[in-house]
């Protein structure tokens, strides 16, 4: 017969795995990203000011084109949302949208982008990239094991 230390310990991680951190903040809902000294960069920024001005801090997050790891990520969202890597900037990811540029059709599509953010909530950029979906899936899995590991348990006692 098999102690049933390991297994409880087994099963008491796999539930452990399995309750999701409160304590982790959330995505941001828009991404921004902008470089120094850029007239449409700052014209985006004004317009974005506006229209996010009652929203939580961390919901509109900026990264400058040159800080490290910035273009990276870029990329990485750009593959997410399956268009090229802008060459210009500003670009803002908001929800299902991404706007490169500004002028007036970028305007209207940040209008209405964000405007639908604020008012009804959308899915965050990140939670397209891959990890994201590591962290959506992990407390299902960590379920998963520690029924696993109970009916294991039961059928050895």
């Amino acid at each position: 017969m098999m102690k049933r230390g390991p297994i409880v310990g087994l099963i008491l991680l796999a539930l452990a795995l399995a309750v999701p951190v409160t304590a982790q903040t959330t995505d941001p809902s828009i991404i921004v990203f902008y470089e120094e000294g850029c007239p449409s960069c700052v014209e985006l920024e004004d317009f974005l000011a506006g229209m996010t001005i009652d929203t939580p801090e961390g919901f509109t997050v900026r990264h400058e084109i040159h800080e490290p790891g910035t273009m990276e990520l870029l990329a990485k969202l750009s593959r997410a949302y399956d268009i090229e890597v802008p060459l210009t900037v500003p670009v803002a990811f908001v929800g299902e949208d991404v706007v490169i540029g500004m002028g007036r059709t970028q305007e209207f599509a940040l209008r209405n982008a964000v405007g639908d953010c604020v008012s009804f909530g959308c899915e965050s950029p990140i939670a397209r990239l891959p990890i994201s979906q590591l962290r959506t899936d992990l407390p299902r899995l960590g379920i998963f094991l520690a029924a696993f590991l109970a009916l294991v348990w039961l059928q050895l006692r």
